[in-house]
């Protein structure tokens, strides 16, 4: 079954937002999944809403967890795992009745009601926030120059990793002055906040500019043809307008417009400091990340990795 439309991310504008309604739109056994999902047939269902709270694994984060129950019902469906792809959510779980599983296959259209984990949700929050302010920190120690990359804000071990060295004899006292400045920050605490913007505008609320997976353009392009007759002098073609001579090949361009639509990536700004491109949830103030200890700093083959734990 092809789904095009896209489900609304409603965490996007309301991160701390954890039950809702939505409609159900689709139904499916796992083993008629496409093939992103993980695992075999081990009796995992799927649903597919209009609309969700809950946070699909991506951008380093886990996914939510929870339960989605039927209004005007007993059935609950036990949500494990949420993951997205092309901007579809799906909703990985069972039900805890499996002899109730039929108003699920018959249940397209019906208002379900959701119910996000709320202590997973807060703990993936201040994982994700830490690593956030963590990059905040690397610039306010001297080291602008590292260039912030892959985030891993799971509880087993969550890290930072940036492209970019530090010379070994400095790991150690760089260490100690990140933990000094990472924790002065959440002690002042400051107001979390997430918007969507044009590019312009969220370059500059991010100090100027946007990470290069960030494209200053979305949307299709507009294209504009041109038929002309070209010679081959030397090693340049020349144009020669419409003449027809056997001695010239008709060439066709493509000429690309400017795209149809700009781009405009959401922003989450941590208190009075530099913007950050993100998909995620984070607490409401950077307090809430409560304490963080900088574990360990590796650097090998071009790429320093910052470890860090928070406090409980």
């Amino acid at each position: 079954m092809e789904l095009t439309t896209p489900t609304k991310l409603e965490f996007y504008d309301q991160m701390l937002k954890l039950q809702s309604k939505a409609i159900l739109v689709h139904y499916f056994k796992v083993t008629s999944l496409p093939d992103f999902h993980s695992g075999g047939d081990d009796g995992r269902k799927a649903l597919i809403l209009d609309n969700t709270i809950f946070h699909p694994q991506g951008g380093g984060q886990p996914s939510d967890t929870g339960f989605i129950c039927v209004t005007d019902s007993n059935l609950r469906f036990c949500v494990q795992d949420v993951r997205s792809k092309d901007g579809v959510v799906f909703h990985y779980g069972v039900a805890e009745d499996s002899s109730m599983e039929n108003e699920l296959e018959h249940g397209k259209g019906k208002e379900v009601i959701l119910q996000v984990d709320e202590s997973r949700r807060r703990l993936n929050s201040r994982l994700h926030s830490a690593g956030h302010l963590l990059d905040v920190c690397m610039r306010n120690v001297g080291f602008g120059h590292l260039e912030p990359g892959k985030g891993y804000h799971f509880p087993d071990g969550p890290f930072v990793e940036y492209k970019g060295t530090v010379p070994l004899n400095e790991l150690q006292n760089k260490q100690r002055e990140i933990e000094i400045e990472v924790n002065a920050l959440i002690s002042k605490g400051g107001k979390v906040y997430a918007t969507v913007l044009p590019y312009r505008e969220a370059a500059e609320l991010c100090g100027g500019s946007l990470p290069d997976y960030i494209h200053p353009v979305s949307g299709s392009y507009k294209a504009y043809f041109w038929t002309t007759f070209v010679s081959n002098t030397g090693n340049d073609w020349k144009s020669h307008g419409n003449s027809e001579s056997d001695s010239f090949r008709l060439l066709t361009v493509a000429l690309f417009s400017h795209p149809v639509q700009g781009s405009n990536p959401r922003i989450i700004k941590l208190g009075d400091n530099p913007g950050c491109p993100c998909g995620g949830t984070h607490v409401s103030d950077v307090s809430e990340i409560l304490s963080m200890k900088v574990s360990q700093i590796r650097t090998k083959k071009g790429m320093t990795k910052v470890f860090y734990t928070i406090g409980t």
